[in-house]
């Protein structure tokens, strides 16, 4: 699989462009707010699906370029998507979900399989997507840190288990929402 990190917005967002080396289509993980930037990566390429680690305004302001794909969210995080209050965004967003997600959900799309974990805390809906051993954070786990509680619907305990669960995943490679990837050895 190959994977292109865009950081875009004034938040620096990771959205992830992956693809299989004979494939069509793409997938995009958390399309942040540069449409411009979306658009030019995007160019020529089918986007199968994309996946929404969490409805907060950083990760899916960017969904207006992707016009028609599939967008998967969380249950939980479901009404976020066009809630701006929810969603903290500083403009209205008007892109909802076409499919909700939940725990152990198998997401197939542009010949790879993403599993679904369900990591609340920083959302309710907070959620990691799993490919082989790649795994897609959001803001739940950063290289050295971890995604803020006090937004809302965000909690600290929820977190906390959350990420005790990340941590028992040895030898994947964490793509965050915000910073660097890192590894969990």
């Amino acid at each position: 699989m190959h994977i292109q990190t865009l950081p875009l917005g004034p938040l620096q967002t990771n959205c992830y462009i992956l693809w299989q080396e004979q494939a069509d289509a793409v997938v995009v993980i958390d399309p942040g707010d540069d449409i411009p930037a979306l658009r030019r990566a995007l160019a020529g390429k089918t986007v199968a699906g994309v996946l929404i680690t969490h409805a907060h305004f950083d990760h899916i302001l960017g969904l207006p370029a992707l016009p028609g794909a599939p967008v998967y969210v969380h249950a939980l995080d479901a009404a976020a998507m066009t809630d701006a209050e929810i969603n903290c965004s500083p403009r209205p967003t008007a892109v909802p979900a076409t499919h909700t997600v939940s725990e152990g959900d198998a997401v197939t799309l542009a010949g790879m399989t993403f599993t679904v974990l369900h990591t609340p805390g920083h959302t309710p809906g907070s959620v990691c997507y799993r490919c082989g051993d790649d795994l897609f954070t959001g803001d739940t786990l950063f290289v050295g840190g971890y995604g803020r509680t006090d937004l809302p619907g965000g909690s600290f305990d929820s977190l906390r288990a959350s990420l005790r669960r990340l941590m028992g995943l040895h030898g994947v490679s964490v793509y965050p929402g915000h910073g660097e990837s890192g590894y969990i050895a």
